[in-house]
């Protein structure tokens, strides 16, 4: 652990740091004796603090925390099951071809992956909790997607199911599940299904860290998210300043999923045929509201783009990011990056002024007559 001891002395200050963050680690701030001076504890006095006390809880791995949680376990076995139910539904019923039987075929992974991302608002610090969210979006459907599409391929492979759909298709070969014309069963059910299922998982993922999680944080738990995002929190005015930053931010970020999906399904369905004509039929969507709700939808979104745009730009005006900390990670703007160049300056500038002003003053130090003496004979 300390590796320069001589003498029970930590030569070095990043000796002193090592022990510090190991000490830290295993709870044992008394690792060393004294960490703001310059002696340590001996080396057979440390080793024996190593490792955790007996008995202390051993913090739990972040892939096991995700993976094997025991509720997200009994959800896969659950959409395993649905798929089971929907492939044998879809095998031995021609007729039935609704939504649900292909939600059960295809998209029964979003279950597990709903959890798993809805979670970490009460089993995760809130500082990390979006970041651990849109992460499982990702990492949990490209998981939990194949058990349900391995399901659904052997139950369609099953005698008894086989007999059913060779029965039930038309002469060429067409069935809404399952048809010969569509191509292999291991095809449609292992290859499409679990794509399917792993596109609809990360969809409904995301979906649910941007218009849930997010959102939640921002309003309920506003601190432990603006440093998700890096804001300064240290002061009281930090923090006022960080707290409407993020809630904004957790609006804009819905915004900007929410208005293009209105504007693309509102074009398709809006019976108007240009933007004035769309405009002027929102008003007849309070009479016949089945006809016209694309136009309100093409409205909204096209109405919401400048109120966005309005939002970002008093967000950037408004918010206090920590630069230090954004430098460190890459992840600062343009023109935070000139702002933080600009403080390294400025603290470079403050620390040789404050340099030479020290050592003007050691020059006239009576404390060093060394010094005026070696200055008095380059004099003389």
């Amino acid at each position: 652990m300390c590796l320069y001891v001589k003498e029970d002395v930590c030569e070095a200050e990043n000796v002193r740091n090592e022990i510090a963050a190991v000490a830290f680690a295993v709870e044992k701030p008394g690792v060393c004796a004294a960490l703001r001076g310059d002696t340590c504890a001996s080396v057979e006095d440390m080793s024996d603090r190593r490792e955790p006390p007996a008995g202390a809880a051993r913090p739990v791995s972040f892939w096991r925390k995700t993976y094997l949680d025991p509720m997200l376990l009994v959800l896969v076995a659950l959409s395993v099951a649905l798929a089971v139910w929907g492939a044998w539904r879809a095998a031995t019923d021609p007729s039935d071809d609704g939504g649900f039987v292909g939600f059960l075929l295809m998209g029964t992974a979003v279950i597990p992956t709903a959890w798993s991302v809805l979670r970490v608002l009460w089993s995760e610090d809130a500082s990390v909790a979006i970041i651990v969210a849109l992460f499982r979006s990702v990492m949990v459907p490209l998981a939990v997607c194949w058990p349900p599409a391995i399901a659904t391929a052997v139950t369609v492979h099953l005698p008894v199911a086989r007999e059913q759909i060779a029965a039930t298709q038309g002469e060429d070969g067409w069935r809404y599940f399952f048809g010969e014309r569509d191509g292999s069963l291991i095809v449609q059910t292992l290859v499409m299904g679990g794509l399917l299922g792993l596109i609809l998982g990360i969809l409904v993922g995301l979906v649910l860290s941007v218009f849930v999680v997010l959102p939640i944080l921002a309003w309920f738990r506003p601190l432990g998210a603006a440093k998700s995002n890096m804001l300064l929190t240290e002061t009281k005015e930090d923090q006022r300043v960080a707290k409407s930053s993020i809630r904004v931010l957790s609006v804009i970020l819905m915004m900007a999923l929410g208005i293009p999906t209105l504007m693309i399904f509102g074009r398709e369905e809006r019976a108007g045929n240009s933007v004035l004509e769309t405009f002027a039929n929102v008003p007849k969507f309070f009479v016949e509201p089945d006809y016209y709700y694309g136009d309100v939808m093409f409205v909204v979104g096209l109405l919401g783009i400048p109120f966005g745009i309005g939002l970002v730009i008093w967000l950037k005006r408004t918010q206090r990011p920590d630069l230090a900390k954004r430098a460190e990670y890459g992840v600062n703007a343009l023109d935070d990056r000139i702002r933080w160049k600009r403080q390294q300056r400025a603290q470079a500038e403050e620390a040789s002024k404050a340099t030479g002003d020290d050592g003007a003053a050691t020059r006239g130090d009576p404390a060093h007559p060394g010094a005026s003496h070696a200055e008095g004979s380059s004099q003389s």
